[in-house]
């Protein structure tokens, strides 16, 4: 594995960081947190101009062709600007989705869209037990003579009350197949849900006999799980790089306000049981960063990486719960207010740490890799 980024990446990393500063203060997550479509239009324009929609996909369908850590390195940025967006919903969920699997057709019709930030696209999957498991899906589809007829609901959906369309994981007589959905389509009622990082980024999805065109299925009929199967190692490298990026910049201003906060005529961070704390969240910080760049670089590589992905997931997201759980207890009753910038990053751990699997989730398939 080589550890140093080329420097193109550095570049690319620079300029996500100089973005995220100069467009994305905390008060602007707080306002995402609070409003009705949870993610800035504006932002989303100027995030499709510089390029960043494009990375993953090939030049033929409107991409640039990027690899898999330039997406990383973004991911990674984000974390650190606690930013709330459709990007991982559209790019990773759905448009890599299509990328992999999609017929010519479909992916000419809707990546193009996505490059440019006109279209947003999700994936709806969760049934309503929240279980990643093919066996817990929430959607039945119905081969009719023009194509299908989906019932049922997704949930925990991501942005699908602002997306233009969805890939749907639904259960057939032939096996799980993905289906692609105009999100207007009649029949659809989208409920948006209150949850720890605000009130408009997951949904309930409802369909009542929804009907979908047979040209709108990704890949062939039957095999829907195995491409979610092979999604997932992409996914669990993504969100384990944008734990990452939360856990340094917890890191760097819990320790500023340590350094500049004086109790009983010294700083807080002179207190050896203040130091033990934070080195315990630089610990957990820096031994995250192989787990979730090595994920990355295997995932870019296209090489095997089940297990790695796995790993990263389970200690990264983990790691960064304990990290801002550590600033809170060292912040003492600052961290705790609306105010002190901790908690955006505290409930996003938390979300994190629960999406797409928790620690056991991913330690049950370490061990199966491990053949337990």
């Amino acid at each position: 594995m080589e550890f140093d980024l080329q420097e193109d990446q550095i570049i690319l990393k620079d300029s996500v960081k100089k973005f995220f500063e100069k467009e994305v203060s905390k008060d602007l997550i707080r306002e995402l947190m609070e409003n009705d479509t949870g993610y800035s239009p504006e932002l989303w324009k100027k995030m499709a101009e510089l390029g960043w929609m494009g990375i993953p996909f090939d030049e033929e369908n409107g991409g640039y062709g990027g690899t898999f850590l330039d997406l990383a390195i973004i991911f990674e940025e984000i974390g650190r600007a606690a930013f709330l967006s459709p990007f991982f919903a559209t790019v990773v969920l759905s448009g890599i989705l299509l990328q992999n699997h999609g017929s010519k057709e479909n992916k000419q019709a809707i990546i193009p869209n996505i490059v440019d930030g006109s279209v947003i696209s999700t994936l709806a999957m969760l049934g309503k037990k929240g279980f990643y498991d093919k066996e817990e899906l929430g959607l039945n589809a119905v081969i009719t003579e023009n194509g299908y007829t989906i019932n049922g609901s997704a949930f925990f959906v991501p942005y699908a009350h602002v997306a233009d369309n969805m890939i749907c994981v639904t259960q057939t007589s032939d096996g799980i197949t993905l289906l692609i959905v105009d999100s207007k389509s009649e029949g659809i009622d989208i409920t948006p849900l209150h949850t720890l990082t605000g009130k408009a980024h997951d949904c309930v999805v409802n369909f009542k006999d929804v009907i979908v065109p047979a040209d709108k299925i990704v890949g062939e009929i039957g095999k829907g799980w195995e491409y979610i199967e092979a999604l997932f190692p992409k996914i669990n490298a993504l969100l384990s790089c944008q734990c990452v990026g939360g856990m340094q910049e917890v890191l760097r201003f819990t320790l500023d306000h340590l350094n500049q906060r004086i109790q009983f005529g010294k700083p807080l961070s002179a207190l050896q049981v203040v130091q033990h704390y934070c080195s315990d969240m630089f610990i957990k910080s820096e031994t995250s960063r192989y787990p979730a760049y090595r994920a990355a670089w295997l995932v870019s590589e296209n090489l095997e990486c089940k297990k790695d992905a796995s790993i990263a997931k389970s200690w990264c997201a983990e790691a960064y719960k304990d990290v801002t759980k550590a600033a809170h207890q060292v912040t003492g009753g600052i961290g705790f207010t609306y105010e002190y910038d901790l908690h955006l990053f505290s409930k996003q751990a938390k979300t994190i740490e629960l999406l797409f699997g928790n620690g056991a989730f991913h330690r049950s398939i370490i061990a199966n890799e491990m053949e337990l």
